[in-house]
């Protein structure tokens, strides 16, 4: 997952508790009286108002008993009506107690993959997967070199590397590397460093240069397949099979969801001018303009098998949901160079 995947857990508890619940104000990162909640619910029942709160946790490890005591003191400064904790890796024994004696619920919500490889592929393969790849730098920082959405595949063959006066990429570099794979435990992940010549530049596509003294990357024996037909990247059918699993706090699931039944982008409303994504294709928009309620959207950064991907489109307002605004700085400040870019090259 990326660095803003706390964000998106949040806004994915949000869109399920709005297309679960029928006539309810959902919103997320809300603020009541000073306080901040991830996800807030506001509902009418005949004559009566109700408030529920949500908490969102995104962690590698389980909730402590602390967090929770202190969402119940923010959930009662509210005079909220319901207290749900959401987390995405359970939570700690003493957490059920506190939360059966304040009345809060605690929910887990996991997210599983299921592509059925059968279907598309003609064999299956053993297969050198190399990932988590890093410039080091001359003042020992790493530069990451982004995974998501294909991302990593285009680095790798549009990165130039210039080393001693001759020009490469990361994966013309790695082309001297050899392992001897018999010797690799299969999903055991290996980590390997090799240096760069003195003086080495590395030039990323929209986003400037860096002088690196070593590259630093993970690599596994996995299993990779052959397809019968043309098919989709790797990270498109996963996206498409991904889904969501919500279960309580005795491991029963009480609801499953695909990803396509959920809209993270529920609340989003498209303007022009602005850039947008689509988390389940990793897709990368700018909106142009939007006349009679149709957005004209410019497709600015998509990959698929290591080959940048860029379009125009138009659709309707209605799709909205479908998208999300991008607010990171460092992506924004590299959409706009692709835009400008784009707009040079347009006929």
């Amino acid at each position: 997952m990326s660095n803003t995947d706390w964000k998106k857990f949040e806004r994915l508890v949000a869109a399920i508790h709005y297309a679960e619940t029928q006539g309810a104000t959902v919103l997320w990162n809300d603020t009541i009286n000073g306080r901040q909640f991830d996800v807030t619910l506001r509902f009418k029942v005949g004559l009566h108002d109700y408030l529920t709160v949500i908490e969102c946790k995104d962690y590698r490890d389980r909730v402590s008993v602390e967090k929770v005591d202190a969402f119940v003191t923010k959930a009662r400064d509210v005079n909220a009506n319901k207290a749900v904790f959401v987390s995405s890796n359970g939570y700690q024994s003493g957490c059920f107690a506190v939360a059966e004696r304040h009345g809060i619920r605690l929910l887990t919500l996991d997210e599983k993959v299921d592509v059925d490889v059968g279907k598309i592929a003609a064999e299956i393969v053993p297969a050198l997967n190399i990932f988590n790849v890093r410039f080091i730098l001359q003042d020992g920082k790493e530069y990451v070199l982004e995974e998501e959405g294909g991302r990593l595949a285009y680095l790798m063959r549009s990165i130039t590397l210039s080393i001693s006066g001759h020009k490469t990429t990361p994966n013309g570099f790695l082309g001297s590397w050899r392992v001897n794979i018999s010797d690799l435990q299969p999903e055991m992940e290996y980590e390997q460093v090799l240096p760069f010549p003195k003086g080495t530049v590395a030039t990323i596509p929209y986003e400037g240069e860096v002088e690196p003294e070593k590259i630093k990357f993970c690599y596994k024996l996995t299993k990779a397949f052959i397809p019968k037909a043309p098919t989709l990247d790797t990270h498109i059918l996963e996206g498409i099979g991904t889904f969501y699993e919500l279960t309580d706090e005795n491991g029963n699931v009480i609801r499953k969801l695909t990803a396509g039944e959920i809209n993270l982008g529920f609340d989003t409303k498209l303007e022009a001018g602005k850039f947008y994504f689509t988390p389940s294709l990793y897709n990368y928009y700018y909106c142009e303009k939007i006349e009679n309620n149709l957005a004209h959207n410019i497709l600015i950064e998509s990959y698929q098998f290591g080959a940048l991907i860029q379009a125009e489109l138009v659709l309707e307002t209605k799709y909205s949901a479908h998208y999300i605004e991008v607010t990171d700085k460092k992506r924004l400040k590299r959409l706009k160079k692709m835009l400008t870019h784009f707009m040079k090259t347009r006929r």
